[in-house]
């Protein structure tokens, strides 16, 4: 039999029910996923072609995913042992998977991780010409590296962050019930952000934001209930939209400079350390009054569900992907 590095063309090979697409000169087996996967292995890389879906199922694959241009990949129980490139207008849903690399989005339509983990990075970013709907949206799910978020909406729920999280340039950056072992930046976020009921156990920026912050506070975009935990510093400064800050243990410093309107400090914060700036105390009625909203939430969900249905739909009419 000849190695691969003496075949002098593009070579596709049939096995096993799975159709391979092998480069010449040592490149890796490439599958072409267009409709429903099962539980098998793909040995090689992965690619879900512009504008088709795949829906996977109990399915394992060791080496890199790309889901191209306007393509829709969902994953339930699946095994993904490389990264994860989701490019312009895309959609990644996964539910109870792993992937072991890094997962990127590049002006994707958005990527939904329910009770999944991403052992590396999550980033995303704006691409050519795209506008800044997409999403990214985690529920319970585990992080282990970094999050870089530089386009969309960000929301996470129930979530565990291994290193830093650094939002700059979002529509807006929410997290409820989150933990995040490294640091916090969130700058210049459109739509502020929200943060409740968690932990950040490194030190957190909020600066330069447009929008409305919510510290562990109740508000217009969101109720909280619970206490917040801050294992280092909380700055927060040159932000646009008013800043709220309650219910937080705060083992630093509290910072707050150049905040217009003044950023406001509520009577449920135990700092352990000192209160530098300029603060305005808040307002008893702010935390009574603040109105239970999911909005954000629903409209990330509505999209997801809507792209979801559909590309389950377009895969089981193009039948067996292999």
């Amino acid at each position: 039999m000849k190695s691969w590095s003496a075949l002098a063309s593009t070579t596709v090979l049939a096995l096993g029910g799975l159709t391979f697409f092998a480069a010449p000169a040592h490149a890796d087996l490439v599958t072409s996923c267009v409709g429903v996967g099962g539980a098998v292995t793909v040995p090689g890389e992965l690619v879900v072609p512009a504008g088709k879906s795949c829906t996977l199922e109990g399915t394992t694959v060791e080496g890199e995913v790309t889901v191209r241009k306007g393509a829709d990949l969902v994953v339930i129980d699946g095994t993904l042992n490389s990264s994860v490139t989701v490019r312009h207008n895309a959609f990644l849903d996964t539910k109870d998977t792993e992937i072991k690399g890094t997962v990127t989005t590049r002006g994707a339509y958005g990527a939904y991780l329910d009770e999944s983990e991403a052992g590396k990075n999550v980033r995303t970013l704006k691409g050519r010409g795209s506008k800044n709907e997409s999403f990214l949206y985690t529920i319970d799910s585990k992080v282990g590296g970094n999050i870089n978020a530089t386009h969309g909406d960000v929301y996470f729920v129930g979530a565990s962050v291994g290193g830093n999280i650094a939002s700059k340039g979002t529509e807006y950056t929410d997290l409820y019930d989150t933990e995040v072992n490294g640091n916090l930046h969130i700058d210049g976020n459109r739509l502020g952000s929200v943060f409740c009921h968690g932990e950040v156990h490194g030190n957190a920026s909020y600066t330069g934001n447009v929008g409305p912050l919510q510290i562990g506070a109740s508000g217009k975009d969101g109720t909280c209930r619970g206490v917040s935990y801050w294992g280092g510093n909380v700055e927060v400064k040159g932000n646009a939209g008013g800043a709220l800050i309650n219910d937080n243990i705060i083992r630093g410093n509290l910072v707050g400079q150049k905040n217009d309107p003044v950023a406001q400090k509520g009577a449920n914060n135990r700092i352990r350390g000192e209160v530098t700036g300029e603060f305005a105390d808040m307002p008893t009625f702010t935390t009574r009054s603040a109105p239970a909203t999911d909005e954000r939430a629903d409209e990330i969900e509505g999209k997801a569900s809507e792209r979801r249905t559909a590309a389950k739909s377009d895969a089981e009419d193009a039948g067996k992907a292999f």
